[in-house]
């Protein structure tokens, strides 16, 4: 699993995949799955490497697309506005509640989840209906030197993070004019 930040570069490819869907969607999409993490580790003292319904395709689809949304409408321009100095009317803007928004948080879910697929021991994405652990990432049995999926899982891990880490600095790299209001909002 990249780190929550390391997702950007997958909403940001989709964003200049299709200029119809929303760049702020994307990414509050392809944030929100993580949002169980503390929660499972603060409230119920399950691990930080645990994980839940945001990371199923029922959950995904369903209640992390509500929350994206509902996310994206009300906290993301004054987030934006606020940590990035940006003009809290275009951020807002940007914001409005469409179908094209809706559908970028659905998406940004979604794609959450299948980034995460190949380097996880185990996968809810066909939670209620297949067990976690009969779903196992390729990247982590390709690194499981003598059937050793911790090991595995450490070496995808690491290689994911690196590889989006080297796409996020090409992301910024590429929005040198305009940085932040490039990768926030997308103009």
């Amino acid at each position: 699993m990249p780190a929550t930040p390391l997702h950007y570069p997958v909403a940001w490819g989709l964003s200049k995949l299709n200029k119809r869907l929303n760049l702020p969607g994307l990414i509050v999409g392809s944030f929100i799955p993580d949002i169980e993490v503390p929660i499972l580790f603060l409230f119920f003292n399950i691990g930080i490497d645990n994980h839940f319904i945001l990371h199923s395709l029922v959950g995904a689809l369903t209640i992390g697309t509500l929350i994206s949304t509902l996310a994206t409408v009300l906290l993301y321009p004054i987030l934006a506005s606020l940590l990035f100095q940006l003009d809290k009317a275009k951020v807002k803007e940007v914001c409005k509640l469409t179908p094209a928004l809706v559908l970028s948080c659905l998406l940004g879910n979604v794609f959450h989840i299948l980034l995460d697929l190949p380097m996880h021991p185990y996968s809810l994405i066909l939670w209620p209906f297949v067990d976690p652990n009969s779903i196992v990432g390729v990247l982590v049995l390709v690194f499981a030197v003598d059937g050793d999926i911790k090991r595995g899982f450490l070496i995808a891990n690491i290689l994911t993070n690196l590889i989006m880490g080297l796409f996020m600095v090409a992301i910024v790299i590429k929005s040198r004019r305009n940085l932040w209001e490039q990768v926030i909002v997308g103009k």
